[in-house]
């Protein structure tokens, strides 16, 4: 195998350098009128086909995620696409507008958050690919490729979104995906779980080197797979290249997390806001020290939640 062949896909950042210049600008999801599944993805559609495309995708998106996957990238010569929820398949190389639209819910420019339907991210997917007219767009980009080894790393919510299409691989590309990012078989489709590469909490053990926060979990455990696991298994089949990783793991300590101290909402806010101008805004250093500095107790979802609140506060403070 050869190492040029191999292609890496992952999840778009909701992080983006660039989002402040769209304050008041149409690439926001929340900007979007409610409607059906049809109707925002043809409004987030038109507004996408006229927005000017003046960024490098791996230089628009940023975070963590993005470092661990582009080093991935260079030590395995590997090609990138990122899987956007606004964009579809970006190559990391594409030319794309500054925009924020997630399919996560949770976020203020969740897509959810304007589907006035029963709301999957699935749902979402295939109502863009239909407006993009196509049935399977990552299908389509892998066969394009066409790899002979293809590392798709992204959390479960994003897999879910895209899973249709991977099942709808020949068997001939789905024998070359390697899934990277859940942590549990019942995370993936029934269709592609011998692809899934068993990664799990001891992948957080100080020792391991690539330790970090759950969100970037999938791409730190894809770094890890291809500087230690790849070099030495190129040829390796799905179920050679998981038996590896567990044996990797398992100089490993599963991590567990010490519980800080029990804190309100408003204060850990008040910590947030506090943090938010040393730290740029950049939510995992905030994180970070808000738990091993500050002790305080926050669960990563609770985290994201009560940071969104605190960046509309501040993005409300700031206009007026």
């Amino acid at each position: 195998m050869k190492p040029a062949s191999i292609l890496i896909l992952t999840n778009c950042t909701g992080r983006k350098r660039l989002v402040p210049i769209l304050r008041a600008g149409a690439l926001l999801a929340r900007s979007i009128p409610r409607g059906d599944y049809a109707t925002v993805a043809d409004e987030w559609n038109s507004r996408i086909a006229s927005a000017p495309r003046h960024y490098v995708a791996n230089q628009l998106y940023c975070g963590r995620a993005i470092t661990e996957t582009l080093l991935a990238a260079e030590s395995v010569q590997a090609a990138v696409a990122f899987i956007s929820a606004g964009l579809g398949v970006v190559g990391q190389y594409d030319r794309v507008p500054a925009y924020s639209l997630t399919a996560t819910p949770g976020f203020p420019d969740s897509v959810s958050c304007q589907i006035t339907d029963p709301y999957h991210p699935a749902k979402w997917w295939a109502a863009l690919s239909h407006q993009w007219a196509l049935k399977n767009p990552l299908a389509s980009y892998i066969e394009n490729a066409c790899p002979s080894l293809t590392l798709l790393a992204m959390p479960t919510g994003y897999l879910s979104m895209v899973s249709e299409d991977l099942a709808a691989l020949p068997a001939s590309l789905r024998h070359t995906l390697r899934i990277i990012g859940p942590r549990q078989a019942p995370d993936v489709a029934v269709e592609l779980r011998a692809n899934l590469l068993p990664y799990d909490a001891r992948l957080d053990d100080r020792e391991s080197g690539v330790n970090g926060t759950a969100s970037d979990f999938p791409h730190r455990a894809l770094r890890h797979f291809a500087t230690k696991i790849l070099p030495s298994n190129l040829a390796g089949d799905a179920q050679a290249h998981a038996t590896a990783v567990t044996q990797s793991l398992s100089k490993f300590r599963a991590y567990v997390r010490p519980r800080g101290d029990t804190a309100t909402d408003d204060e850990v806010m008040a910590t947030i806001r506090k943090l938010w101008e040393k730290h740029n805004g950049r939510r995992m250093p905030i994180l970070r020290e808000l738990r091993s500095e500050r002790n305080m107790a926050c669960e990563q979802s609770r985290f994201r939640i009560l940071a969104n609140t605190v960046e509309e506060h501040l993005n409300a403070a700031a206009k007026k």
